[in-house]
This record gives C-alpha cells, structure tokens and sequence, in this order.
C-alpha cells in the first residue's frame, strides 16, 4: 500500500492510498482510494475499478474525488424553495453507459453487470460478451427483460474505517485484502485479524 502527497482541490485536501492487489488469474492491479479533509470534515472516495498501472488508478481516484468534492460543494447551494438542493447519486452513473446497458441486456445491482445468467464485474466485459451474443445467428432478444441499474454501491463511513484500519480496499465490487478478494467485509476483516499486515 503507498500513500501519495495530498493536493488540493476548492480548499480540500486529497490524500490518495493506492493498494496493488493479485487478481484470480495472476495479473497484477492497482486500486486508489481518496481520502478527503476540509477544516474537520472528512470523506473517503472509495475505488470502483482497478487499473494495470498505480498512475492509471491514482489518474482515476483524483478525477472522481474533484467529482465528489463538486457533487459536496453543490450540495450545500440553496434551492428555489430555501432548502438545500440534494444531488442525486444516481445522475453521476454514466447516461451512455445505461443506454448502451438497456440496449443489449445488460443491467447492473450495484456491485455486478449483469447479462442473462451471467454476471461480471466490470460493464466492458458483460458488454463484450452482449454483443457477441447478439452477433449470432438465430438469437433472440428476451422480452421479458426491463431496464434495471442501481446506484453503485459504496462502503459506508463507518466501513470506510474499519478497512482502513485493516488496509481492506474496496475495488471492482469487492473487498480486497492480502492479495484476495472477499463479496463480504466482514470476511476480509476475520481474514485481516488472522493475518494482520499482509
């Protein structure tokens, strides 16, 4: 795990801890996590992918923490009726993304992409394989299907400290702790408490 120098970004700090973890088939990953602190406030902006390089994942992590510092920023204006104006988790999910999604079949619960009985963890795979399917002759759209994508899910604050305690990141839809990877936090907790330091 390495730490990286904060910046600063509309008077936040973000301190990115990037993990490189093994994925099932051997390749070596990388997944950033940014830690964000204004004046007492802090927030975490956990991974959804990870990357072939430590660069590509600290690249992604600093963008998506400027998102999330804006959608923060954005948050505290006041509306038209005097009250706060929320924003919407669901609007940073990509359009595109859901309209390709609903085209080919392909919806997502917040953590898999889903196509058919398959599930994939990240959207260009189960895309890729959509549309290999859609390429074959005699196939056959179902008809049943109805257009299903959930806001991603994210480790809550509580969580949050409970990985960093353990060096547990959250990547691609899962908990990744000493070069595995677990669908539960708790899993990777018992596994950390086992083996502490890995």
């Amino acid at each position: 795990m390495r730490w990286r120098e904060g910046t600063f970004f509309q008077g936040w700090r973000i301190v990115l801890r990037c993990t490189e973890f093994r994925c099932q088939d051997g390749v070596r990953r990388f997944a950033s996590t940014a830690i964000l602190r204004q004046s007492g406030k802090r927030s975490v902006v956990f991974p959804e992918e990870a990357f072939d390089t430590r660069e590509d994942a600290d690249v992604d992590a600093t963008s998506r923490a400027r998102r999330e510092i804006m959608a923060m920023d954005s948050s505290n204006v006041v509306g038209e009726l005097g009250r706060a104006a929320r924003i919407d988790d669901t609007l940073r999910e990509s359009s595109q993304d859901r309209l390709v999604a609903a085209q080919y079949e392909i919806s997502f619960d917040g953590l898999r992409y889903a196509f058919r009985q398959y599930r994939y963890d990240a959207f260009g795979d189960a895309l890729r394989y959509a549309k290999a399917e859609y390429a074959k002759a005699g196939f056959v759209r179902d008809k049943t299907f109805r257009a299903d994508w959930q806001s991603a899910y994210r480790p809550t604050d509580e969580e949050g400290q409970l990985m960093h305690q353990h060096g547990i990141v959250f990547a691609m839809g899962r908990f990744h702790y000493g070069g595995f990877r677990y669908e539960q936090l708790r899993d990777a907790v018992a596994y950390a408490n086992a083996h502490p330091g890995l």
